[in-house]
């Protein structure tokens, strides 16, 4: 029985992964911008020259060779500030970072390098994904320019690894569904398993979304909760730090899932329609299982707030800041 089990998850990998969707928490940079904003050392850097991408020849991970630098807050030579800087660039890893770029074979299991780079996938005994290594080396970018003096690419590489590190928070970024809705599924059609999982990961994401955008009390004050999830001076390994990270959260899928289905309703596990949830949606669901749901969704969120705190006080100390 359990290594039929294993065979079932093995199937499922190379057959249902390349439809996963490969983004995380909706706008990293709004959700971050509660997070940084009573962070106090980080106002000190409120004078920061806007530099040219001179690092070329530090990249020890291969970049989509059709990605474009852009500069959203100014132009070269401009002054911004560190807060601005990571707000600003927290999203930049979803613009075409990963793309186009043969990385490895098992890329195809989660729909491209993009998927590959920005989760952590665990089912059983497969581990799918690169997000933890990510984090690892945008911190050494963010070591090299910090080594040049150049306080604009140190906090514009802070803001990619804090990307991957909040990506693998996200639930669903770490395991499609409950094991148990996918083996009970699997055989009724692979197509039709992957558009249910899909409704479930959007809908948490578009729902979380729309909470931050209108400052849901809630939420803010998840997100603005003084919280480590360890101590930054035990933190050896960022990868290592990485992968505890999504460790934390897999699990919450098992609750998530049928509070989805009681507040969003049945449509969300349909098998042949994509369920999108609107902001109308949202403004008339019900408040008693909104108020459970949101209980257990800003658990979560809780360690996108932690890790992100906690990657930023490891550079403080690590860079000297």
């Amino acid at each position: 029985m359990k290594n039929l089990k294993r065979l079932i998850i093995l199937v499922l990998f190379f057959t249902f992964l390349p439809f996963v969707s490969v983004f995380g928490w909706n706008s990293h940079g709004l959700t971050l911008s509660y997070v940084v904003s009573n962070i106090d050392w980080l106002k000190n850097y409120n004078s920061i020259i806007i530099t040219p991408y001179t690092y070329k020849n530090y990249e020890t991970e291969p970049i989509n060779p059709e990605f474009q630098v852009k500069y959203l807050e100014g132009k070269v030579g401009d002054k911004t500030d560190a807060v601005t800087i990571l707000t600003t660039y927290a999203d930049e890893p979803d613009w075409g970072l990963d793309e186009n770029m043969k990385l490895s074979n098992l890329q195809v299991l989660t729909g491209g390098p993009q998927g590959y780079r920005h989760m952590y996938y665990k089912m059983g005994f497969i581990t799918v994904g690169t997000a933890p290594t990510q984090i690892e080396f945008w911190f050494h970018m963010a070591e090299i320019a910090k080594s040049k003096g150049d306080l604009y690419w140190t906090f514009r590489f802070l803001a990619r690894a804090l990307h991957y590190m909040e990506d693998i928070t996200q639930p669903y970024h770490g395991t499609p569904g409950p094991t148990s809705i996918i083996l009970g599924n699997i055989f009724s059609g692979i197509k039709g398993l992957t558009i249910m999982c899909s409704n479930h990961h959007y809908a948490l994401e578009d729902y979380q979304g729309y909470m931050v955008k209108i400052g849901n009390p809630d939420f803010v004050k998840t997100l603005q909760e003084r919280f480590l999830p360890i101590n930054e001076d035990k933190v050896k390994s960022l990868t290592d730090l990485g992968k505890f990270a999504a460790s934390l959260n897999r699990e919450r899928v098992k609750v998530l899932w049928p509070l989805e289905t009681k507040l969003f309703g049945n449509d969300i596990n349909s098998k042949k329609e994509k369920f999108k949830l609107t902001e109308d949606k949202i403004k008339m669901l019900d408040p008693t299982i909104e108020a459970e749901y949101n209980q257990v969704l800003l658990y979560s969120l809780r360690y996108f707030n932690g890790f992100s705190r906690l990657l930023l006080e490891y550079a403080r100390k690590k860079l000297g800041f």
